[in-house]
């Protein structure tokens, strides 16, 4: 969106929307996949509260989805059915793929964030309140509310093993990650992390979970099988998104304000040199070779690094405020959405060719498009 973002936004903005395509596990935000659909970009609008789909062979926006409200969406992995979260209703509302068509909304205790297991069986909404509520996907009917105990009123986002046994909350204002077992919807011993923590990616095996604390400008190594905290690794001021390379050697973090990217050795845990580039989302090609990085809060553009060498590209001009990013399953085309700089409202897309590292022609969608979900 995992939460990929989970994805996951510029600047402080990120953190302050809980937005996923920054917390989705390793590899880019928000991809699903079956071979019986043609790949649709899914759009989220949240000052229209409508979703645009976009279909990637002729980046053609179809007729906008009234859904009452958008401000996160997630897909299951068969890629049938596209889940729009509103936090002002606190709902999510179910759009079967084949028809398009909005379904009845979803009762739930906030729509902050949306996760869906990996077995595509359970939909978890997560509430401004740090509550959760669990829906079964079969039936889209919601389980019972999921009180975590986390602090209210800060973002909370959230990852989920790749076994899908456990999720892991953010608790921003607590400076806390907190486990749930899915199995049994019960939840653990929160685990103490840094200051104001904003991401969180998990490694492919699934052994540790790395949280980003932008409060404290450090990242935090989490054992999955222990559920300890490792020793603090500094990187830039701000950490507000991370990505994990597919083969899981290398953890990318986006920091705002110093404007740069840290890599991370994951056998070491140590950082390495900052990469210069102006940094608010990210996502990661699935070949591992290309890590975008959206411009922080007002920004114009995405800064394409090569992992091979750590260096960035030069900066591919989107529209402004560039809030999430989409990678197609091929890894030929990513997706950009431009939600402006709070004075002025986005309403595009921009489409940009891996191959070249060019940007396309910009898409128009909604008013404010927040997120966004690549399905095939």
């Amino acid at each position: 969106m995992t939460r990929v973002l989970r994805l996951t936004a510029p600047g402080a903005a990120l953190a302050l929307l809980g937005l996923t395509g920054a917390t989705a596990p390793a590899g880019a935000a928000g991809v699903a996949g079956t071979a019986a659909l043609p790949v649709t970009v899914y759009v989220a609008n949240q000052g229209s509260g409508t979703v645009t789909p976009i279909r990637a062979a002729t980046n053609r926006p179809g007729r906008a989805i009234n859904t009452h409200g958008a401000n996160s969406i997630t897909a299951t992995p068969d890629g049938r059915t596209v889940y729009v979260g509103s936090f002002g209703p606190d709902t999510v509302t179910p759009i079967p793929v084949a028809t398009n068509r909005p379904g009845r909304a979803i009762k739930v205790s906030g729509a902050d964030d949306l996760l869906v297991t990996p077995d595509g069986k359970t939909l978890y909404a997560v509430g401004g309140l740090g509550d959760m509520t669990p829906i079964r996907v079969a039936t889209n009917m919601p389980g019972k509310t999921i009180r975590t105990g986390a602090d209210p009123f800060g973002p909370h986002s959230v990852a989920i093993t790749p076994n899908g046994r456990t999720l892991y909350l953010l608790n921003f204002l607590g400076g806390t990650v907190i486990p749930v077992r899915t199995a049994s919807n019960t939840v653990g011993t929160a685990i103490k992390v840094g200051s104001d923590p904003a991401a969180i990616a998990i490694t492919p095996n699934g052994k540790t979970a790395y949280v980003a604390n932008s409060g404290s400008g450090t990242v935090t190594p989490i054992s999955t099988a222990s559920g300890t905290a490792g020793p603090a690794i500094k990187v830039g001021s701000d950490p507000l998104a991370l990505v994990i390379t597919p083969n899981g050697k290398t953890v990318y973090v986006a920091n705002s304000v110093s404007g740069t990217v840290t890599p991370i050795r994951t056998a070491t845990n140590k950082a390495g040199r900052a990469i210069p580039a102006s940094a608010g989302a990210m996502a990661i090609t699935p070949d591992g070779k290309i890590v975008l990085v959206a411009a922080s809060a007002g920004g114009h553009v995405v800064t394409p690094i090569r992992t091979a060498t750590n260096k960035a590209g030069r900066p591919i001009r989107v529209g402004l405020g560039p809030v999430a990013i989409a990678i197609t399953p091929d890894g030929r085309t990513a997706y950009v959405a431009n939600i402006g700089n709070g004075r002025v409202q986005g309403h595009t897309v921009t489409s940009i060719r891996i191959a070249t590292l060019r940007a396309g022609s910009a898409i128009r969608v909604g008013l404010d498009p927040i997120d966004l979900v690549i399905v095939r």
